[in-house]
């Protein structure tokens, strides 16, 4: 399994970027792997990636709500709010079984955002469907976790790529 192969079959990606930008962004792309009971991500923490899982089940939770918000797992994305606009993690993320991920950090996406500016008005378009999904799926408390609006995920994008 490899990383190309997989951001091709993500809408998070396929959606946004070309072939040629989803390769490079293959490239670049770092695989991780997490035991069960493992914690990828923890609520409030900085960090500038995001994972995609390739195999396995996480749970995703928030503080001071009893239940799960999520289970996701293979081609699903976490953490993408942290990667586009270096926001402090909202949720905890916690390994259900063995996982594999591939982790794209910033350091992989800017050179792609610089190239094609219009990009940072795709993923926040991207963004505005997925928190729309979310919130059909999971109810309302999942989507909080999204920047209010469209134009104000592009300008913390800007900023935090220094396009403002």
């Amino acid at each position: 399994m490899n990383a190309g192969d997989i951001l091709a079959e993500v809408p998070f990606f396929v959606d946004v970027l070309d072939e040629a930008q989803l390769d490079a962004l293959g490239t670049s792309a770092r695989r991780v792997e997490f035991d069960r009971a493992s914690t990828l991500m923890r609520e409030g923490d900085r960090d500038d990636s995001l994972l995609v899982i390739a195999s396995g089940t996480v749970n995703v939770s928030v503080a001071g709500r009893a239940q799960t918000v999520a289970t996701l797992g293979e081609g699903e994305v976490v953490g993408e709010m942290s990667l586009l606009t270096g926001a402090p993690r909202s949720a905890t993320v916690t390994a259900l079984s063995p996982v594999v991920a591939f982790e794209i950090d910033k350091a992989a996406l800017e050179p792609i955002l610089l190239m094609s500016p219009t990009l940072f008005e795709r993923f926040a378009a991207t963004v505005e469907k997925r928190r729309s999904e979310l919130d059909r799926i999971y109810g309302p408390s999942f989507a909080e976790v999204y920047l209010s609006s469209p134009s104000q995920l592009v300008a913390a994008m800007r900023a935090f790529f220094g396009r403002a």
